[in-house]
């Protein structure tokens, strides 16, 4: 029998409540399928941090990388400033492990009513695959105030290694800013990823959503990609579609 080792990582609020039922859930197809669990959890979360300090480290990241998968509770406490929790536990699981897909499969079961009139389960069935490690959620950026400020900004992934030298000068209060990054590597791997699961499960086509029309730099590039490898897939029909927002 085939034994798996997973990190469990129950989170805050309804996290470990979510979770608990969700190993039911693995254990009992684990019956079925004949394979065995060997659970390992971890502490990391708001009650953790705010009794010991302690967010996640090298150490936590390289015990927890022990384990098959890492099954992840939500994260979030309003004891907590927003951003802590966020960047310095998922943010370090997502980097670490270079967790560039997230997957999104949207499915309406049949005998559930939908929210959305007069659709049934055969009319909602789509798959959302997001990047996960570009964009703005690199977590690139600072406040200033009026006094000038050199910054010296590093961003370091399995892909690349960036640095940013950033000269700020502004006669107004503050300031802040927020840098988002796309590189063609890392939209390269997505959009492959995208096409080829739709190859797989015999879909049609892919849709690629973006705000190029106004943020036309970094969505130029992404774009440029998406362009690039929906040739190598002729029988896949792709097209744009933009956030309003």
């Amino acid at each position: 029998m085939t034994k798996y080792k997973i990190a469990v990582i129950p989170g805050d609020g309804v996290g470990p409540e979510i979770i608990n039922e969700g190993k039911k859930i693995i254990e009992c197809v684990s019956e079925i399928e004949d394979y065995s669990i060997e659970w390992v959890e971890y502490p990391f979360g708001s009650e953790n941090y705010l009794k010991t300090g302690k967010l996640i480290d090298e150490d936590d990241l390289k015990e927890v990388s022990k384990s098959e998968s890492i099954y992840l509770g939500a994260l979030g406490d309003p004891r907590v400033e927003p951003g802590v929790l966020e960047k310095k536990i998922l943010l370090a699981l997502r980097f670490h492990f270079d967790q560039y897909i997230n997957l999104r499969p949207i499915r309406l079961l049949d005998g559930i009513q939908s929210v959305l009139k007069n659709k049934e389960h055969k009319d909602i069935n789509m798959t959302f695959i997001r990047e996960n490690t570009e964009d703005f959620y690199v977590a690139i950026g600072d406040r200033v105030n009026k006094k000038q400020s050199k910054k010296l900004l590093e961003l370091k992934r399995n892909l690349y290694n960036i640095k940013f030298g950033l000269d700020i000068e502004t006669d107004t209060d503050e300031i802040a800013y927020q840098i988002g990054v796309i590189s063609k590597q890392g939209a390269k791997r997505v959009i492959e990823y995208a096409f080829n699961r739709a190859k797989k499960s015999d879909r049609k086509k892919v849709t690629s959503v973006d705000k190029a029309n106004v943020l036309t730099n970094v969505y130029g590039l992404w774009r440029d990609v998406f362009e690039e490898v929906s040739t190598e897939y002729p029988d896949i029909h792709h097209e744009y579609a933009l956030v309003d927002a």
